[in-house]
């Protein structure tokens, strides 16, 4: 496990143990790989199971929906899932944080 491997970035890949949150659940301290120099993080395979199971313990797993964005004069406007809604009880939310989270990813926070 100590064997450093080669990044697509020309970085060496290198092995350490990481508290790993995912989806808002503590998946515990497991081994991941990582990049130095461009940050990029990988599970290996073991600790991506442990990642599924915590994930499916908690019904998150597989529990993606696809949603579309439209315009609305300056603005983009999306629906969320009503399931999703209701199990988050976001029917009395009425403010959130939104911030970028690397290239293609969102975040909420409410």
């Amino acid at each position: 496990m100590n064997e450093a491997y080669p990044c697509p970035c020309g970085g060496k890949v290198k092995w350490k143990k990481e508290q790993v949150v995912r989806d808002g659940i503590d998946c515990g301290i497991l081994d991941i790989e990582y990049c130095p120099k461009c940050g990029e993080e990988y599970l290996p395979e073991a600790s991506a199971q442990v990642v599924e199971n915590k994930l499916k313990e908690a019904g998150l797993w597989g529990k993606q929906k696809e949603i579309k964005f439209w315009k609305s004069g300056n603005s983009i406007t999306t629906r969320f899932p009503a399931e999703m809604v209701k199990k988050l009880g976001l029917t009395l939310v009425k403010k959130a944080r939104i911030y970028q989270e690397g290239k293609n990813k969102l975040t909420i926070e409410f």
